[in-house]
């Protein structure tokens, strides 16, 4: 029955081949991966203490991550929620771009302020104090990780702050309740149920980040799974290492996501709805003073690094920048990557809500697998991916030659949990809405595409393709893995300028890296999403 149905669908091409392309790459890489399994000697991860130094190392600085992001987001968003200042939507804004800065850029930003010859060490020895060079180890990961992980906690905990009714903080003022009553009856019912998910996803991100700890790491003390998989690939070329390594991330990072989404539902990507509310809350000296306090500690965290950037940028260097043919032809292949991996990434993500939709009233079980093969790629980081299909293809194809058709793919793949969690509410909620008419005007297919679910959808679609453009344009990680020197993209070129000592040529590709993603993202939001993305 389930056959006769299947056949006279046309939708069911298009979702199939979306399908395979999001799990195909996944089968070739267990495949791959289970192929060295002969030459693994897992009594290394007993006996190898730089192996346990490594994994180790790893949860130890993903933890502190999650909770130093998580634990100021809680504050931070509660000062944003409850205070109107002048500047207030340019934050929030400079928060959502945050979210998409290049890692190597932001490291950068971070190397400028906090940095040996940086503007914190500048004036302590004006003060006539030092601090040593802190920035290299432990605390440096640890600030690139909360600058990038801060603004999204803030936004989501702001979010589900700013869905109270207003009802009930006018039902709090007439009973009196104190701040904490607030917290504790009020805001923390609303935030609790995305905390886990939240804190589950930034520690991922966190325990697969490679461009943050290639920069920041300095050396074999700080170095994590990730920067491990890729000098057993690149510089060792030690296979059944990478693939040990790839095996073990890989298990710790299901057992992350699987937590998370068991304690909790993930969170939608959305725009704040905005509506002001007047707390009781917003008269006593200290909590004026505790969110002044905060919101001073969220610009030095997330503005400061990003003012870096641009103030050292603008050095006498652009002229010889800007005329090296390398710089324009890096920046053609970021952009192309960028715009082909956010298009790929929209064809899958419809692809798996189109299956949902037609199946989860007669077959609920396959939406239930479809919602989780859209979450795989949280499990399996990029350069286990990466590995996987260097170790399938390199035996058939020459695969640093088709280097930047592989980094597209991965990159889409990764940019589906993204685009997923933009798309699937706004879209299941057209379907329920509109599911009836169409069937009794008999609009299906292209017509319904292009009459009911494009316009109502640009917004949400704009949305997921801005991020996932945005990250691939930064992207370093996959490119470090398979790039090759005449084939590179803009952040490999800044790494590659940092590395030789080059930091005045590598601050204006900074700035040229910063000024195409955020572009990517501007045209991309704006020009699919149109006025109400």
């Amino acid at each position: 029955m389930m056959f006769d149905y299947v056949r006279h669908h046309a939708w069911l091409g298009f979702s199939l081949i979306a399908l395979g392309l999001i799990v195909g790459p996944f089968v070739v890489v267990v495949f791959a991966l289970s192929g060295q399994f002969a030459a693994i000697d897992w009594s290394l991860l007993a006996t190898d203490a730089y192996l346990r130094a490594v994994i180790w190392f790893s949860i130890w600085q993903a933890a502190l991550s999650t909770v130093l992001s998580v634990g100021l987001a809680l504050p931070l968003a509660r000062a944003l929620a409850r205070r109107q200042f002048v500047g207030r939507g340019l934050l929030l804004r400079v928060f959502s771009v945050a979210l998409v800065i290049p890692p190597i850029v932001a490291v950068y930003g971070l190397v400028v302020v906090h940095g040996r010859q940086g503007w914190v060490n500048e004036l302590l020895r004006y003060l006539d104090l030092s601090s040593g060079s802190y920035l290299y180890g432990l605390v440096g990961i640890l600030l690139a990780h909360v600058f990038f992980n801060l603004p999204l906690a803030t936004r989501i905990v702001l979010q589900r702050m700013e869905s109270i009714e207003p009802e009930s903080w006018r039902l709090a003022s007439q009973l009196g309740m104190s701040s904490w009553q607030h917290w504790r009856l009020l805001e923390w019912p609303h935030i609790r149920s995305v905390l886990a998910p939240l804190a589950a996803l930034i520690f991922a991100l966190c325990f697969t980040s490679f461009a943050i700890i290639m920069s920041l790491g300095g050396g074999p003390r700080a170095t994590t799974l990730e920067v491990a998989i890729y000098q057993a690939v690149r510089l060792d070329f030690d296979l059944p290492l990478a693939t040990q390594l790839s095996l073990v991330q890989l298990v710790l990072c299901s057992f992350i996501v699987w937590l998370g989404l068991r304690l909790g539902r993930p969170a939608e990507i959305s725009h704040s709805i905005g509506v002001h509310v007047v707390r009781p809350d917003i008269g006593s000296w200290q909590s004026k003073l505790a969110d002044v306090l905060l919101l001073l500690l969220g610009l030095v965290l997330i503005v400061l690094p990003l003012s870096g950037v641009i103030l050292a940028g603008l050095n006498g260097h652009w002229g010889q920048v800007l005329g090296d043919a390398q710089l324009w032809l890096a920046a053609w292949n970021s952009l192309w990557v960028a715009v082909c991996a956010a298009a790929l990434c929209l064809f899958m993500a419809w692809g798996l809500l189109l299956m949902r939709r037609h199946t989860q009233e007669r077959w609920p079980w396959v939406a239930a697998v479809l919602e989780s093969v859209g979450m795989l790629t949280l499990v399996m980081p990029a350069l286990v991916l990466g590995t996987g299909l260097f170790l399938a293809l390199r035996l058939w194809v020459d695969v640093f030659a088709i280097n930047l058709y592989l980094v597209l793919l991965v990159n889409s793949i990764l940019g589906l949990p993204f685009m997923l969690r933009v798309l699937t509410a706004p879209y299941l909620q057209l379907a329920r809405q509109h599911d009836r008419l169409c069937t009794s005007l008999d609009i299906s297919g292209w017509h319904r595409l292009r009459q009911i679910e494009w316009p109502l959808l640009k917004p949400a679609i704009g949305l997921g393709l801005a991020i996932v453009a945005a990250f691939s344009v930064g992207d370093l990680g996959v490119v470090a893995l398979f790039g090759t020197p005449d084939i590179k993209t803009l952040p490999l070129l800044m790494y590659q300028r940092l590395g030789s000592y080059q930091a005045d040529a590598a601050a204006v590709t900074a700035v040229v890296l910063l000024a195409l993603c955020l572009l990517v993202f501007v045209m991309m939001e704006k020009g699919v999403g149109g006025r109400r993305a």
